[in-house]
């Protein structure tokens, strides 16, 4: 067995020699062997044990179990208690799913504070066969139905190329004494009930079908790494990206079709769910623009031409006061303040991050705030006042975009809507004596 453990590390590139390895053992003679077989390939070990106190003196007995063979292996152990049940009572979530939430946590933990590059699983072959069971049932698509990965990220689980069967015999064969877990002969578990009925009776009924699915998900997981591959190439083809935010061209999606399929696996990064984008779809079939539809972390925008997705971030509603104008401001703006007399020849700026201002029309303090609804200004070149809200739309500025300007204020009067269009009120005229530029 351990020629095809080593055959199996090289053909997944699990490990490196120099690598530091935390291993999960709960006792069981699946971790008991992994430990095992990775003592004899001689890498650099640790073991870590969650006692999820769910089984009482036997939980306890696991335990100590860990730390005696962490002891004959001379290597170093962790464990954590956890009260299972209260944390899956306070989260409204299974007993299973707070195990492995608890586990993973505090692997994570670990592996970072003492730099472990790899932790290993024992899951092997039938927990394999198992997790498809539970994914097809479930109603999973290609992602899920590939059954489990020999390698994600950090997370290594070396016997998925061993049946239980091949495990037993390993440990018998090299006298390894093992915990059994007493909620593994419960049918309670759906997992379970897959392994002591399904499986039995699909290979009753159907000799060798636990080989058969065992090649099916080999070649599942062949066709994700495949699919995985062309998606970030079209990825890469879509995405224009910039410091804050990606945007897709909507013209450049208009003709991929099944289109909501597409769309949630190109944005199921951002953690944009089959619902969100279902009802992001209806909103591309009309025209209407402008919706934002919010994952747990980002946000995406329905613009008139593109979708936007950006971060989430809290945006300041601070406000702040500029006192004298004879100073450079750095907060939140960059802003430097410059007095001209207003002379025939005098060259104005077309950039749009430059404004000039009748000096003497203004009142200090200035003061920059975010924009609320309903503010008024008079554009440049107009003669009546305007909602910024309806500015916004004739200037196409989309609401990301919105959400971060900044307005310079004086005496409560909007001077000027950074970076887009200063107030016709204080322009230039032939009366202006002083020209302020900022």
């Amino acid at each position: 067995m351990i020629e095809a453990f080593l055959k199996h590390i090289e053909k997944y590139d699990l490990y490196r020699p120099e690598e530091k390895i935390l291993v999960a053992v709960s006792g069981g003679v699946d971790s008991v062997v992994m430990l095992h077989l990775l003592h004899r390939s001689g890498f650099r070990l640790a073991i870590a044990h969650c006692n999820f106190q769910l089984r009482g003196s036997e939980s306890d007995g696991d335990e100590s179990f860990v730390r005696n063979l962490a002891a004959q292996y001379g290597i170093s152990v962790f464990v954590k208690s956890c009260d299972t049940r209260a944390f899956a009572e306070k989260g409204k979530i299974s007993i299973e799913m707070a195990a492995r939430r608890l586990r993973y946590d505090w692997f994570a933990e670990i592996t970072e504070k003492y730099q472990f590059q790899k932790l290993s699983i024992g899951h092997n072959k039938g927990d394999d066969a198992e997790t498809f069971f539970i994914k097809l049932l479930r109603g999973s698509g290609l992602s899920g139905l590939k059954g489990i990965l020999a390698k994600r990220e950090n997370i290594i689980r070396p016997l998925l190329f061993a049946s239980r069967k091949e495990i037993l015999a390993y440990a018998k064969e090299h006298q390894l004494p093992f915990r059994e877990d007493s909620s593994n002969a419960s049918d309670d578990y759906l997992r379970n009930r897959i392994r002591h009925r399904l499986l039995p009776f699909y290979e009753k009924e159907f000799p060798g079908a636990t080989k058969a699915l065992a090649e099916s998900l080999e070649k599942l997981k062949t066709t994700e790494t495949i699919f995985r591959q062309l998606l970030e190439e079209k990825k890469n083809q879509l995405f224009h990206r910039t410091d804050d935010e990606i945007s897709l061209d909507k013209s450049a999606i208009r003709y991929l079709e099944p289109k909501a399929d597409w769309l949630f696996f190109l944005l199921e990064d951002f953690g944009f769910n089959r619902s969100i984008i279902d009802d992001f779809c209806q909103t591309l079939e009309s025209s209407q623009t402008g919706q934002l539809f919010h994952a747990e972390n980002y946000t995406l925008l329905n613009d008139s031409n593109k979708l936007i997705i950006k971060k989430k971030r809290t945006v300041s509603e601070k406000e702040f006061t500029i006192n004298d104008w004879g100073k450079p401001v750095s907060e939140p703006l960059q802003l430097t303040f410059e007095i001209f007399p207003n002379q025939p020849g005098f060259t104005f700026s077309t950039d749009k991050a430059v404004a000039y201002f009748d000096a003497d029309k203004l009142s200090l303090p200035l003061k920059l705030r975010r924009w609320h609804h309903g503010d008024r200004f008079v554009p440049f070149g107009m003669k009546g006042s305007k909602l910024l809200s309806d500015f916004f739309v004739d200037e196409k500025i989309n609401r990301f975009k919105r959400k971060n300007c900044w307005l310079l204020l004086s005496a409560k009067e909007i001077i000027w809507v950074t970076g887009h269009r200063a107030s016709n009120r204080f322009r230039i005229t032939g009366r202006t004596k002083s020209i302020l530029k900022i």
